[in-house]
């Protein structure tokens, strides 16, 4: 009867998450859909007033920091900046679109395709004997508001989108996609499913922008990503049968799965290979360039009016 009990309740949580999580996609996507619109009409409506509001693009460039499994500092891990490792940093670059009015407010849309690293030999603590590693490209997706300060140039936003990422590894020279190789057992143990390919993310921004002419700007930029998956590295729970791995999907998989070395009683069966609790989070440190595209603002207008004036009426 217990275990009875115990299995309907693992089928209620499994069944509870997939519904939540599938909530949350559904009001990002209907949230990103319906700004999106706002943005677009607000475009093709305001080319036809006099209005201080303005639209903008920004270009970013941007290191990249992985709070992961992984690697990370030299003592017990966590999930937080202060297990931090600057030799697993990597790089990305994104774009956007903001609509900005007068009193700071802004709200806009970015996209970044980014790498994230995370390698256990990168730490001297227990988890070297891991002796595991991931590289990850993400593309995201996201839509936020921003507060921006008129007087000091500091901001700060909030927002909700979609991080689609790609964990690999390397393997004698060559980089193998780990969502396939079901490295904990995944698809072979009835109570493990795949993971999906994306998880929702909540970003979290500070910064501080310094003005430019003709409303042109650029800022020193930190952003943090909440994300809801513990997969962004591959690695969440325990170690599964190498054999069976073996087995059911094949060699690559099965090394990869467990690379551990060492007299530890790090890679046995069921032991702790990462730690679903704490979801994988990461951050950006970078630098964002701000460029007006409203005709009314244009830098390119005044110089193309400048041009205009040097040049004779008739030809």
């Amino acid at each position: 009867m217990l275990s009875i009990s115990l299995h309907f309740f693992q089928l209620f949580k499994i069944f509870f998450l997939r519904s939540c999580i599938t909530l949350c996609m559904k009001i990002i996507i209907r949230t990103n859909l319906i700004i999106g619109l706002t943005l677009i009409s607000n475009l093709i409506l305001g080319q036809n007033r006099i209005h201080k509001s303005y639209w903008s693009y920004n270009i970013h460039l941007t290191s990249t920091h992985f709070l992961s499994d992984l690697g990370g500092k030299n003592t017990r891990g966590s999930n937080d900046i202060s297990d931090l490792d600057f030799s697993s940093t990597r790089y990305g670059l994104g774009t956007g679109l903001q609509y900005n009015t007068p009193s700071g407010l802004s709200i806009g849309f970015d996209l970044m395709a980014a790498r994230l690293y995370g390698d256990d030999s990168e730490t001297n603590s227990d988890r070297r004997y891991r002796n595991l590693h991931s590289r990850t490209d993400i593309f995201e997706t996201t839509t936020n508001i921003k507060y921006t300060h008129l007087k000091n140039g500091f901001y700060f936003s909030v927002g909700a989108g979609f991080c689609f990422f790609r964990p690999m590894a390397k393997l004698n020279n060559k980089w193998y996609e780990l969502r396939s190789l079901n490295t904990e057992g995944q698809g072979i143990d009835p109570e493990k499913n795949t993971y999906e390919k994306y998880t929702p993310v909540i970003p979290f921004c500070i910064g501080k922008k310094f003005h430019l002419d003709n409303r042109m700007s650029i800022a020193i930029d930190l952003s943090l990503r909440k994300a809801f998956s513990d997969y962004l590295d591959d690695v969440s729970t325990t170690y599964f049968d190498k054999q069976l791995i073996r087995n059911q999907t094949g060699d690559i998989a099965a090394e990869l799965s467990n690379r551990s070395f060492g007299d530890t009683g790090i890679g046995q069966t069921g032991s702790k290979r990462g730690n679903p609790e704490n979801n994988d989070n990461y951050f950006f440190v970078g630098i964002k360039l701000f460029l007006p595209i409203d005709k009314t603002n244009n830098f390119h207008k005044r110089h193309y009016r400048m041009r205009k004036d040097k040049c004779p009426n008739k030809w």
